[in-house]
C-alpha cells in the first residue's frame, strides 16, 4: 500500500523534481517506509512514490519501478499476484522482487492495456511509456483506492490525495460551487467531480491515457451493471449458499497475504463476523480483532463485537470513543479526509485504525456487504412505501410529507415509536429524510430516493450557494426492481465516495493497510447474479449471508435489528463540542466568506441553539466540516 503523485508539464525540467517531491511528500503519512522519485527530463514528467511496505519489505520493492520503456508508481495490493508471476513466467519474464508491484509491470509489458483485466485486487495506479509519450492512469473496479487529476492550461498532475495537486499547483485552484451543492445535499463529492474546478476523480473501473499533445482518453474497462454472472442461477438454496462460502473463503484467505500482521475491524455485525468467522475457521492461528464503542447504550455495539470474539477466540482489542476523541480528531479532519467530507462515523474509524496500527501494519473491513446483499434499512422503507402507495394519486404521499413537517421531527419521532422497525439511534434524522421523501413523491420511489440519502435538500442548497441542480443520475431504470436499482445507485456513488473513502483516509492517515475483502469482484458479480429472494426475504436483509452465517455462529449472536456505525453526534455539538459551532459558523466568520449565504447560515444555527438539533444537526454538522475545510486550504 502506498501514496503516489506525478506531473507532466512539458515545461522546466529543472522545476519538476522539487513540485513532484513537495507533492509526493504531502503524502508522507500514507507512506512512511521509504519514498522514490522518477524524471524524465525530456517528456517534461515526473513521478513520486510514498510507499507502505506490506509485500516484499526489501529495497527491491522501491517505486517508481521501470521496465524496460515503461515505469510504475503503484498504491495497492494484486492479491493473484502469485499466480501471474508464475503465468509470466511462462513467457520468458524475470523477477527482481517478491513484490506485486513488479508483477503488474511486467503483466502490462506482456499484455498492454488489457493486463488491467487479469488483476485481482485493489489498486490506482501510474505506468508511463518513455517511447511513446503517453501517461496511463488506472483505478481499481469498485473505487477501493483513490485517484485525483489535473488538467488545465497545458498541465497535467495526478495523486492519490486532493492535498497533494492543491501542493504541487502552488494553491491555484478554485472551488466548483456546483461540487459544494453535491457536497450539502450528500455529505460527499462523487466521481468524476472533486471540489475544485479542473480537478477531478477517476471514476471506479476506468483507465486513463494522456497523450504528449494534452489528450485525454477516459475509458471504463469494467462496470457493476453490465458484468457477467460467474454462475448459471439456481434454485437450489443450499447450492447457492456452498458457491458464496467457496469464492467468500478464497477473497478472504488471499487478503491475509502480507509480510506483516493481518487484523480485522469487528464491528459484530453481520458482515464484519462473517469475515471474521470465515478466517477463524480457515487460518491456523487465532485472528486479531479490533473494534471500538460508545458510552451511549443506543450507539454502541461493543459487546455483540467482544461476544463474538469469545465465541471464535480472537485476540480481541477495545476501546470506548468519547467526545474528547472528537475533539482531539475534528482538528485533524480536513488532514485526514483532505476534501469536504461529511461522514461523521470517519471520527470512530479513525480511533479504531490508530488502535489497530499499535498492534498490525494491516486490517480487514466488511465494506459492501449492505450494497451487494441489501442490507440497508432505506430499502426496506422504500420499498414498502411504494408497494403501498402504487395505486394512490400522488398527492396523498406529498400530503402526508407536508403533515409530518407541521409535526416536527421530535412529535414524528414519538409517534414512530409503535413501529419496532423504526426504533433506531438516528431516528429523528430518519423521521426528517422520510418526510422528505414523502413531500417530493411523484407515484415511484425510483425519484425520491435522492432525498432518503440526502441532507440538505436541493430547494436549501440553491438559497445557500444561489442555484443548484442534482448532478446525479436518477435511479436505473433498467434495472427490473426497486431494490436492485437502489442497491446499484448505492454501489456507484455512496459506497466508493463515502464509505471507502472513510476507510481509506482514516487507515492511510495511520499508515495502516485496509482491505476489503467483500469487495473482491468475483463476489460483486456472484452477489449481482443471485436471485432477489437470497438477498431480501419477507422484510428479512442479507438473508443468504445470515444463512450462511449460522454454519459459523449461533443465530442469538447475530439475529438482532441493524444498528448501523451510527454516532451520537447531536450531544457532542449541542454539549461537548458547542464551542466548536461557534468558532467557525459565528456571523463574522460566515460574512468573511463568498459560497454560502451567511444569514441563512445563521437561522439554522440558531434553530440548533435552541434545541431544534433533531433538525439540524446533520446540515450544521456540514456546515462546519465545509468551514474548516475552507480554512484549512485558504480558499
Amino acid at each position: 500500500m502506498c501514496r503516489i503523485a506525478g506531473i507532466w508539464t512539458g515545461g522546466n525540467p529543472d522545476e519538476l523534481p522539487r513540485r513532484c517531491m513537495t507533492m509526493r511528500d504531502t503524502l508522507a503519512r500514507g507512506g512512511p517506509d521509504d519514498a522514490g522519485l522518477f524524471v524524465d527530463e525530456k517528456a517534461g514528467l515526473a513521478m513520486g512514490h510514498r510507499r507502505l511496505s506490506i509485500i516484499d519489505l526489501s529495497k527491491a520493492g522501491h517505486q517508481p519501478m521501470t521496465a524496460g520503456r515503461y515505469t510504475i508508481c503503484y498504491n495497492g495490493e494484486t492479491y493473484n499476484f502469485r499466480e501471474l508471476r508464475s503465468e509470466l513466467g511462462g513467457f520468458g519474464h524475470t523477477f527482481e522482487s517478491s513484490s506485486d508491484t513488479e508483477v503488474v509491470l511486467k503483466a502490462f509489458c506482456q499484455w498492454g492495456t488489457e493486463c488491467i483485466h487479469r488483476l485481482n485486487g485493489m489498486f490506482a495506479f501510474a505506468i508511463w511509456d518513455a517511447s511513446e509519450q503517453i501517461l496511463h492512469l488506472y483505478r481499481d473496479r469498485i473505487g477501493i483506492k483513490p485517484l485525483y487529476y489535473y488538467s488545465h492550461n497545458g498541465a497535467f498532475a495526478f495523486a492519490s490525495e486532493l492535498k497533494a495537486l492543491h501542493a504541487g499547483l502552488d494553491g491555484r485552484l478554485e472551488i466548483d460551487q456546483a461540487a459544494l451543492g453535491e457536497f450539502l445535499h450528500y455529505g460527499y463529492i462523487s466521481a468524476p467531480r472533486s471540489i475544485f474546478h479542473h480537478v477531478r476523480k477517476l471514476e471506479p473501473g476506468h483507465r486513463l491515457t494522456v497523450l504528449a499533445d494534452g489528450t485525454i482518453h477516459d475509458h471504463c474497462y469494467w462496470s457493476c451493471t453490465d458484468c457477467d454472472p460467474p454462475v448459471e442461477p439456481s434454485n437450489d438454496e443450499t447450492l447457492l449458499i456452498d458457491r458464496l462460502e467457496e469464492i467468500m473463503t478464497d477473497a478472504f484467505s488471499r487478503r491475509l497475504i502480507a509480510d506483516v500482521p493481518v487484523g480485522v475491524f469487528l464491528s459484530g455485525g453481520i458482515d464484519s463476523s462473517l469475515v471474521t468467522a470465515i478466517l477463524a475457521r480457515h487460518t491456523a492461528h487465532p485472528v486479531r480483532t479490533f473494534t471500538i464503542g460508545f458510552h451511549e447504550k443506543n450507539y454502541d455495539e461493543s459487546v455483540w463485537a467482544r461476544r463474538i470474539a469469545e465465541y471464535l477466540d480472537t485476540e480481541h482489542t477495545e476501546e470506548i470513543v468519547t467526545p474528547e476523541h472528537a475533539r482531539e480528531i475534528l482538528p485533524l479532519w480536513q488532514d485526514i479526509y483532505d476534501e469536504p467530507f461529511g461522514d461523521i462515523s470517519g471520527i470512530p474509524t479513525t480511533i479504531v485504525s490508530r488502535i489497530t496500527r499499535q498492534h498490525v501494519k494491516v486490517s480487514l473491513s466488511a465494506d459492501g456487504g449492505d450494497e451487494l446483499f441489501c442490507g440497508y434499512h432505506r430499502y426496506w422503507v422504500m420499498s414498502t412505501l411504494e408497494k403501498y402507495t402504487r395505486y394512490l394519486p400522488p398527492f396523498l404521499p406529498r400530503a402526508a410529507g407536508r403533515v409530518l413537517g407541521l409535526l416536527g421531527s421530535d412529535r414524528a419521532a414519538s409517534l414512530s415509536q409503535a413501529c419496532p422497525r423504526l426504533r433506531l439511534p438516528a431516528i429523528k434524522d430518519r423521521m426528517r429524510k422520510f418526510e422528505a421523501v414523502l413531500f417530493h413523491w411523484n407515484g415511484s420511489a425510483r425519484g425520491a430516493y435522492p432525498y432518503a440519502v440526502g441532507y440538505w435538500l436541493p430547494h436549501e442548497i440553491a438559497g445557500l450557494t444561489g442555484g443548484y441542480e442534482d448532478p446525479r443520475p436518477p435511479l436505473d431504470l433498467s434495472c427490473t426492481n426497486l431494490l436492485d436499482a437502489m442497491m446499484t445507485w448505492d454501489l456507484e456513488h455512496y459506497l466508493p465516495e463515502d464509505i471507502l473513502t472513510k476507510v481509506d483516509r482514516a487507515t492511510m492517515y495511520n499508515s495502516l493497510e485496509g482491505r476489503d475483502p467483500f469487495l473482491d469482484h468475483r463476489i460483486v458479480q456472484y452477489a449481482r447474479a443471485l436471485p432477489l429472494h437470497m438477498k431480501y426475504r419477507d422484510g428479512e436483509t442479507k438473508y443468504i449471508l445470515k444463512q450462511l452465517l449460522r454454519r459459523y455462529l449461533p443465530k442469538d449472536l447475530f439475529m438482532r435489528p441493524k444498528q448501523g456505525f451510527a454516532v451520537p453526534i447531536y450531544t457532542w455539538l449541542h454539549d461537548d463540542l458547542m464551542d466548536m459551532v461557534h468558532g467557525y459558523l459565528n456571523r463574522d466568520a460566515l460574512c468573511a466568506q463568498t459560497y454560502l449565504d451567511p444569514d441563512l447560515i445563521a437561522n439554522t444555527v440558531s434553530e440548533f441553539e435552541r434545541g431544534r438539533g433533531s433538525i439540524a444537526v446533520d446540515r450544521i454538522w456540514l456546515l462546519l466540516v465545509f468551514m474548516m475545510w475552507r480554512q484549512r486550504y485558504g480558499v
